[in-house]
């Protein structure tokens, strides 16, 4: 193989590497569940049956605590863009009802995200923490 070869051979094969790592990174919430902790600076009760899906194909589906939440969502390299969120319109408690409404304020409004492991924070474009959430699908 001569010098011209290599270098294009070389060069064609850091490009499908850099393919293959943003294609790695560009949905690295897809398949998880979460179980929102803190919505802003409020604590969710550990008995609430919230929770939010990242699913293939850049939809998210959830439960608010009264409603089901749908969604797109695009995420990678940290950066994070969600909805509008649709929702079914089931009446429930005041309390409920509130933090469902931040739940939905708190995705809609996120930017960025940071994963470690079981733990997921969302931030608003100010870089704020809005949601954190636990990982409870385990995979």
């Amino acid at each position: 193989m001569n010098v011209r070869a290599q270098l294009a051979w070389s060069q064609l094969t850091l490009l499908a590497l850099l393919l293959i790592t943003l294609a790695v990174g560009a949905a690295p919430l897809a398949g998880s569940e979460w179980q929102p902790l803190r919505i802003g600076g409020l604590e969710v009760p550990p008995e609430t049956r919230a929770f939010v899906q990242f699913r293939s194909g850049g939809r998210l589906e959830g439960f608010g605590g009264c409603n089901r939440l749908m969604a797109e969502y695009r995420a990678g390299d940290g950066g994070l863009l969600l909805g509008p969120v649709a929702m079914t319109r089931t009446t429930c408690a005041e309390s409920v009802m509130r933090r469902e409404a931040a739940l939905v304020a708190a995705l809609e409004g996120a930017r960025s995200y940071q994963r470690d492991r079981t733990r997921l924070v969302l931030f608003d474009i100010a870089g704020r923490p809005t949601l954190e959430m636990r990982q409870t699908d385990w995979d």
